[in-house]
């Protein structure tokens, strides 16, 4: 038997699929280091607001990759990211530092409150609760115009370099922004592969199995919702400190910025590590190119594409490079298997 079935069936993963991903994953951060100190700013300011847009997609791939969960209101947990470190740093003076902190606790508080409700309701129900913040939450900072600016929005200081670090302050920002994401990564990382992540799977596989196992479901799925939300909400705090402003029509606030990051969580794939980071990617410049083709048609063929891709890679495209990875290794396996078999047959 082939040492691929041999995984397949005690179900753990390849060593050499693992050993590929460490190889990949040590590539990507060396590619990602360089990236800042060899393209003009324009650019570095691009691939930071990817970083920062992939946030909150780690987070809805925490809920519905592996809690089976829907979320359509992670603008609204964004946003309070973003509002609560504007409004700390620019109305009460505190420095960036001490104020993301703080909108991490709030948010976390703030996802809790949405995620209470799953306890009692699931599936499209779930999903239309958390439609409904998503659309209130413009209106609402809109309402609070006095406190948040309003369509006006808030103006906050953007982060700037330390002079020790000889950087330029979009340098600086970026990497700020990538140690977070990284960080992001190996605790979502970490937590899906522990006993919450474990607990989590069982409720989205069987819950009522899960019930009989001992597993606390509701509080096991209203955490998975503040924990999500730390992501969305540090996505919103490092968002207005490098792009120095937020109004409530801003479009990660809107609930076109949920819509979004749904989007790159398909394309890219739920329940991967990488899957978040390769959605937004795509979710975050394949419009601006695709205008820059056709204006007119822009959205019509982004839509035809999202389309297609969910169709071709129901697991997203993460998953499709995973099975094509692993189907790869089976065909080597196999003839390896045949080689060796011909090799010992008595001549």
């Amino acid at each position: 038997m082939s040492a691929m079935r041999e995984h397949k069936r005690s179900g753990s993963r390849d060593p050499r699929l693992v050993l590929a991903f460490r190889v990949l994953m040590v590539v990507l951060i060396v590619v990602a280091l360089i990236i800042p100190f060899t393209n003009p700013p324009y650019i570095v300011g691009n691939v930071t607001r990817i970083f920062i847009a992939t946030l909150p997609v780690l987070g809805l791939s925490l809920l519905t990759g592996f809690g089976g969960l829907t979320s359509i209101g992670h603008n609204a947990l964004f946003g309070v990211g973003a509002y609560t470190t504007a409004i700390l740093a620019t109305t009460h003076g505190w420095p960036w530092w001490l104020s993301v902190p703080f909108s991490i606790l709030t948010v976390f508080i703030a996802g809790l409150l949405v995620g209470f409700p799953s306890s009692r309701i699931k599936g499209v129900f779930l999903a239309v609760v958390t439609l409904a913040l998503g659309a209130m939450f413009p209106a609402i900072i809109h309402r609070l115009g006095f406190i948040t600016g309003g369509n006006m929005g808030m103006k906050v200081q953007r982060l700037r370099a330390p002079e020790w670090t000889g950087l330029m302050s979009d340098q600086w920002a970026y990497l700020v922004c990538l140690a977070v994401l990284l960080v992001c990564m190996l605790a979502l990382h970490r937590l899906t592969r522990g006993r919450f992540g474990r607990a989590l799977m069982s409720i989205r596989d069987q819950e009522t199995a899960a019930v009989a196992l001992g597993v606390r479901v509701a509080w096991t799925k209203t955490l998975a919702f503040g924990v999500s939300a730390i992501f969305a909400g540090l996505g919103g705090s490092l968002f207005v400190l490098t792009q120095g402003i937020i109004s409530s029509e801003n479009l990660y606030v809107t609930l076109m910025g949920s819509i979004q990051f749904l989007a790159a969580l398909l394309i890219g794939g739920a329940g991967s590590l990488l899957g978040p980071l390769i959605g937004t990617v795509l979710a975050e410049r394949l419009p601006p190119l695709l205008s820059g083709v056709d204006p007119v048609l822009a959205n019509v063929i982004y839509g035809a594409l999202l389309i297609i891709v969910i169709l071709l890679f129901r697991d997203g495209i993460a998953g499709a490079l995973s099975r094509f990875s692993t189907w790869l290794l089976g065909r080597w396996d196999g003839r390896r298997g045949a080689k060796g078999e011909r090799e010992r047959e008595p001549e």
